[in-house]
């Protein structure tokens, strides 16, 4: 029989006495390990990191994986994430929407937040704007329609001129006639079918360079080829940040900086019309914060006869041209991260042309920038001052049929043009905004001198001043909604209006009235991504042109018309511009891009034709027809714009665009006849198509071609003044061997003879015919 132990009271009372002397053993031993452990963790260095993409924003949700141990971290919302380290590690970070980052990092007890940028995967959404914005903004989260072409583009190779680099893009009209040999003042780009070349904007670094004498570009040639870092095409008024003339759109000209690389070169082309282009870069970062860029290019070519046979005299002068051109910069990096950057350009141009009158002209063109930027600090500043002057020279000599010779002077004439001002703006986040509120200060002189010897002069003057305050906000509501919102107010004023004429043996002097008035021009925009490649976009904008002092004060003999200024014009108003696009990329190989617009401006300004007893006593007209400048009603516009770009490979490349353009004059108050008639200089067509084959061992190969169709050359919509549709395909051809490159152009490959513009009743200019150009180059 088994009998149970039960162990004596003196003995479970000992042991319960162990128990709790073991438990408080364990207790103390689990104590001194978790110390240990807290000591050892706080001995370990923390390796704090920070992602941020392009343009400084943060990125949430990226991975950090540690080799061995899988993921180890994951950014927060402000982009920061925290490592602890006892050693160089390897690690890989990832996210969806960029491409992965590989770095050996090792933190030490005095480690300090460290920055890192991750570079969004391959998308054209993904490039970031300078212009379409107050900041810099990827496209994905902008609403106007915007065309970037970096330097490397196809479109940027082999250029005569930087305006040809556009004929290529949707919604623009490139206006060279004549080649080369197209002076500067009649060059001309218009976006959007407006009708006229100065309802375009054109900056260069942010500054505007359209003139006060006509409002338009008349300098297209005063950058070097070779200086361009890109050119944005931002579509739709964006007066709302920039101001006056950008109506149809804004062309930002960016040039180069100076890199850590060294930047060398050399390019020299010669070809047809004995033409010759040469061209040299120079430029690099030293000193750890100094940094020095230069580019100079010259230009020159004998031209050709761009009148039909019939019309073309033997002792008609060819357009001989000659352009020299030097861009330079300078710059310096402070320890707080801003920049500061001298720029300083020169221009020569000398053109020769002539018929019965020969008209030598030379003008010279200086533009100057001080700009400081800081876009790390709490409170962005962007402070830009400038100074551009400008003077062309024209002596125009009659044709003296007896000695055959051009020696008698019909006129001499001196045009200096002088504009300075200063940009300040100051930038802030706030919560969701992007907060920008600014300055523009503009002020301008136009001085018109000109001489008719044995008869008298004509002169006129003016100013033009600017006073502007704007603000902009960058809204993002959330990854995929974002909203650009603007409001610029515009104070101008023409004034010391002056003319003095004393051709008709009386002095006349006219002291005219200050013109002046206040514009307020709004923008409201939306972009929604959809997909993170898909992005839809719509935006409404106004925009405004002021008067420039040409069609205020001037009066004298144009082309085939005696022109007559009006010192009572008003600002042209682009009541509306509304636009809804979308923008679609597929498996990084397909990009599309289409935009609907509608639009209206009023108190357009044109020449009309006049009854010559409403010319002042004062002005001879002659014999000739007189137009005088006129705000004559309304101008109704809508239209499509539309791009296709599909990489078929790494090296082979296709890309269409399409642009549709109606035009409508909806009221014109001096002639009711003219209402429903379309506006000049506006093909309702544009097509444009490129096959780029870009192969680094084998090399470059690429054949574009463009289809304008037809148009009016006049508001009458003249049949015999129309211009018939053309296409015209050029070639362009390039292989490098090391440093040196050799390069093949031929523009109008199919020799087609088409008019370029018409100037009168009796005169169409023929564009260029057949051009070769043929060139060898050497970058380091």
């Amino acid at each position: 029989m088994n009998i149970p132990y039960f162990p004596s009271r003196t003995y479970r009372r000992n042991f319960r006495r162990l128990q709790r002397q073991f438990g408080l053993l364990v207790l103390f031993n689990l104590f001194l390990l978790d110390s240990y452990g807290q000591q050892t963790i706080s001995k370990t260095p923390v390796f704090v990191g920070h992602l941020q993409d392009s343009l400084g924003e943060p990125i949430s949700g990226a991975s950090i994986m540690q080799r061995g141990k899988g993921i180890v971290a994951v950014s927060d919302r402000h982009g920061t994430f925290r490592l602890h380290l006892v050693k160089t590690t390897a690690i890989l970070v990832q996210h969806v929407g960029f491409e992965a980052l590989e770095l050996d990092v090792r933190a030490t007890p005095d480690s300090s937040q460290q920055h890192w940028v991750m570079k969004r995967k391959s998308s054209f959404l993904d490039m970031v704007t300078v212009t379409a914005s107050t900041l810099p903004k990827e496209l994905r989260q902008i609403s106007s329609s915007v065309s970037i072409l970096q330097k490397d583009a196809p479109e940027l190779r082999q250029l005569q001129s930087i305006d040809e680099a556009l004929s290529y893009m949707p919604g623009v009209m490139v206006d060279r006639s004549r080649g080369l040999t197209t002076t500067g003042t009649h060059t001309g780009v218009i976006l959007r079918g407006t009708g006229s070349a100065n309802r375009t904007l054109v900056l260069k670094d942010g500054v505007p360079i359209n003139d006060a004498y006509t409002g338009g570009v008349s300098e297209w040639n005063s950058l070097a080829t070779n200086s361009i870092e890109r050119i944005e095409v931002v579509r739709g008024p964006g007066s709302s940040i920039y101001g006056s003339s950008s109506m149809g759109g804004t062309i930002n000209l960016v040039t180069q900086k100076p890199t850590d690389a060294l930047l060398l070169g050399a390019d020299l082309r010669y070809g047809s019309m004995n033409t010759y282009q040469a061209s040299v870069k120079l430029g690099k970062r030293f000193a750890k914060r100094w940094g020095a860029v230069a580019f100079a290019e010259y230009k020159a070519t004998d031209g050709y006869a761009y009148m039909a046979d019939s019309l073309w005299k033997d002792y008609y002068q060819k357009p001989q041209t000659s352009l020299l051109n030097i861009n330079t910069k300078l710059t310096y990096d402070f320890d707080n991260g801003g920049t500061l950057a001298a720029t300083a350009d020169f221009n020569r141009q000398k053109p020769l042309t002539g018929t019965s009158i020969l008209y030598d002209e030379s003008s010279m063109t200086g533009n100057y920038q001080l700009r400081y930027q800081n876009n790390k600090a709490r409170f962005a500043p962007d402070i830009l001052a400038y100074y551009n002057v400008q003077s062309r020279m024209t002596t125009a000599l009659n044709w003296n049929a007896k000695e055959e010779a051009f020696n008698s002077t019909s006129y001499l004439s001196r045009v200096p043009l002088d504009t300075y001002g200063i940009i300040a703006k100051v930038s802030h986040r706030v919560g969701i905004n992007d907060l920008t509120v600014g300055a523009d200060l503009r002020f301008t002189e136009v001085v018109s001198r000109k001489e008719y010897p044995d008869k008298g002069m004509q002169n006129f003057n003016g100013r033009q001043d600017f006073v502007s305050l704007f603000v902009n906000d960058d809204v993002r509501f959330s990854d995929k909604l974002h909203a650009n919102l603007g409001l610029r107010l515009d104070h101008w004023a023409n004034r010391d209006g002056y003319f003095f004429d004393n051709l008709s043996g009386k002095e006349v002097t006219i002291d005219y009235d200050a013109a002046r008035s206040t514009v307020l021009t709004p923008k409201v925009g939306l972009t929604y991504e959809l997909l993170t490649n898909l992005r839809l976009r719509s935006v409404y904008a106004t925009g405004f042109r002021a008067p420039a002092a040409y069609y205020m004060y001037n009066a004298a003999p144009l082309g085939s018309s005696f022109r007559l200024g009006n010192p009572e014009l008003k600002p042209e108003r682009m009541r509306y511009a509304i636009d809804f696009g979308a923008d679609l990329q597929l498996m990084e190989q397909l990009e599309l891009s289409a935009t609907v617009y509608t639009s209206e401006y009023s108190d357009f300004l044109a020449a009309v034709l006049i009854d010559p007893e409403e010319v002042p006593s004062y002005f001879d007209p002659g014999n000739l027809p007189v137009r005088q400048y006129i705000n004559i009603g309304k101008v109704g516009l809508w239209g499509v714009e539309s791009a296709v770009k599909y990489r078929v490979s790494s090296a082979l490349t296709t890309q269409v665009s399409y642009f549709y353009n109606q035009s409508e004059i909806k009221k014109y108050e001096t002639n009711p006849e003219y209402v429903g008639r379309e506006m000049s200089d506006n093909p309702h067509s544009i097509y444009s198509a490129a096959l780029i084959y870009d192969h680094p061992r084998v090399g470059h190969a690429s054949i574009w071609g463009r289809h304008t169709g037809a148009f009016f050359g006049d508001l009458e919509n003249t049949v015999e003044k129309k211009m018939e549709s053309v296409t015209v395909v050029d070639l362009k051809l390039a292989r490098s061997f090391g440093p040196i490159g050799v390069n093949f152009t031929v523009n109008n490959l199919f020799d087609k003879l088409y008019f370029g513009s018409y100037t009168s009743a009796k005169s169409y200019y023929y564009a260029p015919a057949r051009t070769i150009l043929l060139g060898i180059n050497y970058n380091l």
